[in-house]
């Protein structure tokens, strides 16, 4: 029985690490990066006890609209100006996806500043263990970090280093290599002085994208399979079967305002589902998030 009893805690030690790793890479409510060297035998209620000091999303900051700029009403326009605006604006999908690209590729690298407005997880669906009896304890961790990352809450990076970084496509020189076969949809609304530009992505079929590949990987920054191994750490990955993890994505979309004269990105909100599937001492676990970025470039 003792035996067990033992056998029980590792696995459950086991599932808590997955989901913990996991709630670090979804840009979770915590500040502090999530420590998976924990030793496996931890008690549950001190588990959960710990994850639930952090603070959850309000209802109010999943319905945070992006930093949209208001149009200029104040200026006239004449007629002919109009016309030849309307005549310039992007129609087909390969034009718009190309405005985008030629904007978000130089904010990141010609823009003042880009402010990180907010950075918020939520929990998309409830998970799914083979094991019945944890998904109810792995569902409460999770609840439990979701949330703001205050780590990226109204932050302002300035330097080239910060920008590559933080702003999409995180830790790379460039925004964006999306092109029109990667695009499930596109719009570009006329708001005056701006465009309003929405690209939905093709969803990603093919598991473990590495960036620049596939959809998602060319255009958000996405979790990848070698970061979820590293997050791991050895302790982790002694549990988690590596062959197992497979990381998707769906539903991701890109909001983004670029001004009419300059061709400047103003400000870009990024949304993506993903999820992580893994098995962890013979249990399979699957989880699945929503990830919303928001920014705005300062010229």
């Amino acid at each position: 029985m003792k035996h067990n009893t033992r056998f029980t805690l590792r696995i459950l030690s086991a599932c808590i690490a997955s989901f913990l790793i996991a709630c670090s890479f979804a840009g979770c409510g915590s500040d502090k990066t999530v420590n998976a060297t924990t030793e496996s035998e931890v008690s549950v209620t001190e588990a959960v006890e710990t994850t639930a000091a952090i603070e959850p999303v309000s209802t109010e900051a999943q319905t945070a609209e992006s930093s949209e700029p208001a149009a200029n009403t104040t200026q006239a326009v004449s007629a002919e100006e109009t016309t030849e605006a309307e005549a310039k604006k992007p129609e087909t999908k390969a034009e718009i996806v190309a405005l985008y690209n030629d904007a978000a590729n130089s904010a990141k690298t010609d823009s003042k500043s880009i402010l990180q407005n907010y950075s918020i997880s939520t929990q998309t669906k409830d998970a799914s263990i083979s094991n019945k009896m944890l998904e109810g304890i792995a569902n409460k961790l999770i609840s439990a970090n979701m949330g703001h990352n205050k780590a990226k809450d109204n932050k302002l990076w300035t330097t080239q280093a910060e920008k590559n970084a933080n702003f999409v496509v995180e830790g790379q020189t460039w925004a964006s290599k999306l092109t029109e076969a990667d695009i499930a949809g596109a719009t570009c609304e006329d708001k005056g002085d701006y465009y309003k530009i929405t690209l939905k992505l093709v969803d990603d079929t093919t598991p473990n994208l590495k960036i620049g590949s596939g959809h998602a990987g060319k255009g958000i920054s996405i979790v990848t399979k070698d970061e979820i191994v590293k997050g791991a750490g050895s302790l982790g990955m002694s549990v988690i079967e590596e062959p197992s993890i497979k990381v998707t994505y769906k539903n991701c979309k890109i909001v983004a305002t670029i001004d009419k004269e300059t061709g400047k990105l103003l400000t870009g909100n990024y949304y993506q589902d993903w999820t992580l599937a893994l098995t962890a001492l013979g249990i399979d676990v699957e989880v699945s998030f929503g990830l919303e970025n928001d920014y705005k470039i300062n010229w």
